[in-house]
């Protein structure tokens, strides 16, 4: 992995990366929240998208193409031992990582998603209408993971949706024209009690892969990895282990 970037913020320095790519609204902050329960040998690194953080004042990006294509110089090197994750929004920018590393003939080992269906499918929450700042709280609050002492706070929320807003805005207007399946090993990860994407769902996944791991449950909501980081650690560790420790 390239040495920490605009793009990529390293949280612990280990062997192999683990890449999280954080939800709409999200930095890169969000892999603290995991880091602890992976094991020694993973390097992990959030993505730290602009318009928020510590780049809250560049534009925000303009397509999700845009963010995946910006992240590849930090992947890319040592793209055969990387794991990337994705949740919702974030999904959506690990997946189209991966389809671009494997145009360049450096596919990563492996990809987990959460809380999206693939591509293409019906995207639940994303009218127009649903992105109006009120609509946005109220559905943050169903989705969990959010204190209320945070979402009570309107000038926190002034900084925090617009960003919110636009990750949203390119989740609904993303494409994926690949036009091929990935050989990329993919698993996907829920909440039962997620009221953004269901079980079913999450399999939709298995249609751009011909390597498909599966899909699995944890208890917890939408932001299920908070209450339980194990999940996602064991998961990886499950299926990418030795790649870790090579």
């Amino acid at each position: 992995m390239a040495s920490p970037s605009l793009w990529l913020h390293q949280i612990r320095d280990g062997e192999a990366p683990f890449v999280f790519f954080p939800p709409a609204g999200g930095s890169a902050s969000a892999a603290y929240g995991v880091v602890a329960a992976f094991a020694p040998e993973w390097s992990v690194w959030g993505v730290q998208y602009p318009a928020r953080g510590p780049r809250l004042r560049e534009a925000a990006p303009g397509s999700i193409r845009e963010l995946a294509a910006a992240c590849l110089p930090s992947i890319v090197d040592d793209a055969g031992r990387t794991v990337l994750f994705g949740h919702s929004f974030g999904a959506y920018v690990a997946y189209d990582v991966a389809q671009l590393l494997e145009g360049l003939g450096r596919p990563v080992a492996g990809l987990v998603v959460a809380g999206v269906p693939a591509p293409g499918q019906p995207l639940p929450g994303l009218a127009a209408e649903d992105l109006a700042e009120g609509a946005l709280i109220a559905a943050l609050r169903r989705q969990g993971g959010t204190a209320s002492t945070l979402l009570d706070d309107e000038e926190l929320m002034e900084l925090v949706l617009p960003a919110l807003r636009a990750d949203l805005t390119l989740s609904r207007e993303y494409v994926d024209d690949h036009g091929r399946r990935l050989t990329t090993p993919v698993a996907a990860l829920g909440g039962r009690d997620d009221h953004v994407v269901t079980g079913a769902q999450l399999d939709s996944w298995a249609g751009v892969t011909d390597s498909w791991l599966g899909a699995e449950l944890a208890g917890g909501h939408h932001f299920f990895y908070v209450d339980d980081p194990d999940l996602l650690a064991r998961t990886v560790d499950r299926h990418w282990a030795r790649v870790a420790s090579a």
